[in-house]
């Protein structure tokens, strides 16, 4: 299994976010720490938003700093908010067709 970019870089920008602790950071700031496309991270930053990981601050000082605890953000919410189609097995995908199916015991996502 491997990871879209926009999944890393989604990570990266949480990572940095939470290692400026309660510093604002902003877009410019991460694309330069890692050599990101300024524009590619703005979308990833507003889906990052969307999703409620992240919470922008307007204006001249403005940031971005993260919407609750690092602890509290699980890396799989993360990466099912920003992967387009990660049904690992065929389980977790819609018109699932196993037949063991019912003799598992997954967790709802």
């Amino acid at each position: 299994m491997q990871l879209t970019m926009f999944t890393d870089y989604a990570l990266r920008v949480l990572m940095y976010t939470d290692a400026a602790n309660d510093r604002l950071v902003t877009i410019e700031e991460i694309a330069e720490a890692y050599g990101i496309s300024r524009a590619h991270l703005m979308k990833v930053v507003n889906t990052l938003t969307r999703a409620g990981f992240i919470t922008p601050v307007r204006g001249r000082f403005g940031g971005l700093k993260l919407a609750r605890p690092a602890k509290d953000i699980r890396l799989g919410d993360v990466v099912r908010e920003t992967e387009p189609n990660f049904d690992v097995v065929e389980c977790f995908s819609t018109g699932n067709q196993c037949p063991i199916t019912r003799c598992l015991n997954f967790r709802g996502r």
